[in-house]
């Protein structure tokens, strides 16, 4: 419980609000020019709440200790209110994990990594995010296929950014799907077929027909027999019943075997893609069905 003597000093700055800004002038701060200073509410938990929703977050645990988390944010455009949320977003994760928490931010262009790396201005002395952008310029270029295997998912990203002029990393990812959890091969494979010019997506389906490929990958034989554009929908498909339950589960609902067996279940794309963005909203799990 605060002391009298631990109490007056809050006091006199709660009872007078220019004391405030007057106290920050004396520790030598520039204080912007002002009309008037208020009390506002000093419960600084939000009232209106807001969902602050990375793309993704990773934590590294040494034993059972966390020792660093990432925020991980894709960028595609400037967007000043979603830049206002990343600090939100550190201070959160620090706050609920205990460890040093950084941000990286994944940017399609140059352009759009120099604009996401600008320092974020909170204000407070010392206490500006600058964020950690990257753009295809620092993506690594992964052409070994030894060690495509091994990182499958760096080396999916090394391909799409790297692969419509160079085939070392169009050969390499071929290596990485077949290393990688079934359940993502298709979903890869298309995004980066889809990020690819003609002549460089040309060569990565000639790399994937098992005639020509000389290693035959279990995946390339299994994508090519079942034909490459119901392989791509059944990645897509597969993909968003997976972001179905993950924002459910985000949520904090626990799903009933019935909710989950009919989300896994249904083969419908449309459908799916419209329950990704219900399952942010309803209230039960149930009611994603309405």
């Amino acid at each position: 419980m605060p002391t009298r003597e631990h109490e007056i000093p809050l006091r006199l700055v709660q009872n007078q609000p220019a004391l405030a800004p007057a106290l920050l002038e004396s520790l030598g701060f520039e204080v912007p020019r002002h009309t008037e200073a208020l009390n506002t509410n000093s419960v600084l938990t939000n009232c209106d709440p807001k969902e602050f929703n990375s793309d993704g977050a990773v934590v590294l645990r040494q034993g059972t200790e966390n020792v660093m988390a990432l925020v991980v944010e894709r960028q595609h455009g400037h967007d000043q209110d979603k830049r206002r949320s990343w600090p939100a977003y550190l201070v959160t994760l620090h706050v609920r994990l205990e460890c040093p928490t950084m941000l990286l931010v994944l940017c399609p262009s140059e352009a759009v990594a120099r604009w996401c790396a600008q320092p974020i201005r909170t204000g407070h002395p010392g206490f500006d995010l600058s964020p950690l952008a990257i753009g295809p310029s620092r993506v690594p270029k992964i052409s070994d296929e030894q060690q495509a295997r091994n990182l499958p998912e760096l080396a999916v990203l090394s391909a799409r950014v790297h692969g419509d002029s160079d085939p070392g990393p169009l050969r390499a990812v071929v290596e990485a799907l077949d290393s990688t959890a079934e359940e993502n091969r298709a979903f890869y494979y298309d995004y980066v077929l889809a990020g690819l010019n003609e002549a460089a997506r040309k060569e990565l389906e000639g790399l994937m027909t098992v005639e020509t490929y000389e290693w035959q990958s279990d995946f390339a034989r299994k994508y090519v027999g079942i034909g490459r554009e119901e392989g791509r929908q059944e990645g897509r498909t597969s993909e968003a019943v997976k972001n179905v339950i993950s924002i459910l589960q985000t949520r904090g609902f626990i799903l009933s075997a019935e909710v989950r067996e009919r989300i896994e279940s249904c083969a419908d794309l449309p459908t799916l893609e419209q329950w990704v963005p219900a399952a942010v909203k309803v209230d039960r799990p149930e009611d994603l069905f309405d």
